[in-house]
């Protein structure tokens, strides 16, 4: 919440064993990477817009925005056409925010997915969660002088080792490295792969506002100290604001540090004032299991509380499907963004600059948790996105309405 998603600094989610590629090195060997090639573009291109936050939506815009992002993903909406991959075997080095969380981990593999079709080499580099861990980690991954770097760190705490990648000419691309997507010449990223944030906090609303007919009573958690938290907050809470049926009670602040010793308190306090019949938004999803204890442990039953989260761990889902309280999420794509980020390293070594494709927002509620790859606990939209850049990037035309 993806900076990155807000949540992704600390989780308490268990990853599955075929997750585990965090420590490994991803693809065998450093050889005949050499530095990026002459007309590589490592300096970001101009800023794009911010997502605009919608202030208000109506129960029949709410039930819209709902039954439009619970919709399958079939249709490719990213780019068709782009500069071919260069045929040598060069390197790109992502790193890891932490590897303890599950979705950096699932990035990391759409990265190694990717440069594997292309013939390339990978590395990951784990940044442990620590600000001083991810500075080695950027600062190794410098030295090694790829053809491009990949981070889900957060980038402005890495300033330092991304100037001097740039100032090498190596692309440095960042996946919810800082708040929104596209270029950002601030924090010298070449590009930033995310979803729109004002979409996630909007679909949230919609959510809330539809399932309540408007008549919903709201907290919203997150840890204030990141700047994407705050913009997902207003985009989420803003239209509660203005649904004249609705309550919104305040803004929650966890750390996410502390989460495990205050949420417990946070709870009771929340009970003892205010009941036990209301609804709760977040920048995401990782307080929700220490919630759902403390509900346990209070006496609150799922019935009379509904959390509705963001980013889409297996936890989350493993919550919707069981009904224990999480009753939505909006889910960051998988494998996905890593393609989108090796797509950014192809046009930044032609030079080019990145496309301007933003994967639609999707809403995973029980109905439809175990499809666009819900069954395996993630989201994968049914696009053929990996068939539809290796097109690209190859040059062919295979028909990619099967994959």
């Amino acid at each position: 919440m993806s900076q990155p998603s807000i949540c992704l600094r600390l989780s308490a989610w268990p990853v599955a064993p075929r997750m585990m590629l965090g420590t490994l090195v991803l693809a065998t060997g450093l050889s005949a990477a050499g530095p990026a090639l002459a007309e590589t573009r490592a300096k970001p291109f101009d800023a794009w817009p911010e997502p605009k936050i919608h202030e208000t939506i109506s129960v029949d815009e709410a039930k819209a925005i709902v039954a439009e992002r619970t919709k399958p993903q079939t249709t490719w909406n990213g780019p068709t056409s782009g500069p071919k991959a260069t045929t040598e075997a060069v390197t790109v080095v992502y790193v890891s925010g932490d590897q303890s969380y599950v979705s950096f981990v699932n990035w990391g593999r759409g990265v190694e997915e990717a440069a594997k079709a292309l013939g390339w080499k990978s590395v990951v580099l784990n940044g442990k969660g620590t600000v001083t861990g991810t500075l080695a980690a950027m600062q190794q991954a410098v030295s090694m002088k790829p053809a491009a770097i990949i981070t889900s760190a957060d980038a402005s705490a890495l300033q330092e080792p991304i100037k001097q990648a740039v100032a090498q000419n190596i692309p440095v691309i960042g996946i919810h490295a800082t708040a929104f997507p596209g270029p950002d010449p601030q924090t010298n990223l070449f590009d930033n792969i995310t979803s729109n944030p004002a979409e996630i906090g909007e679909t949230q609303a919609a959510y809330v506002i539809a399932q309540s007919d408007g008549k919903a009573k709201v907290f919203h958690f997150l840890d204030s100290s990141f700047a994407i938290a705050r913009f997902k907050a207003k985009a989420a809470t803003d239209p509660i604001k203005n649904c004249s049926g609705c309550t919104f009670v305040e803004m929650v602040n966890i750390p996410l540090a502390d989460q495990t010793r205050r949420i417990p308190s946070i709870i009771s306090g929340i009970i003892a004032n205010q009941g036990k019949d209301w609804w709760g938004t977040t920048c995401c999803d990782n307080f929700y299991p220490y919630m759902a204890s403390a509900l346990r442990a209070s006496g609150v039953g799922p019935e009379d509380v509904h959390l509705v989260g963001s980013d889409g761990p297996p936890s989350a889902y493993d919550m919707i499907r069981k009904g224990t309280y999480e009753v939505a999420t909006v889910p960051e794509p998988s494998t996905l963004f890593g393609y989108q980020a090796v797509d950014a390293v192809v046009r930044a070594m032609a030079g080019e600059e990145p496309s301007k494709f933003v994967q639609p927002t999707y809403l995973v509620t029980r109905e439809n948790a175990d499809i666009e790859g819900g069954k395996n606990n993630e989201f994968i939209p049914s696009n053929g996105f990996a068939c539809h850049y290796l097109n690209i990037w190859r040059g062919t035309s295979k028909d990619c309405s099967a994959q």
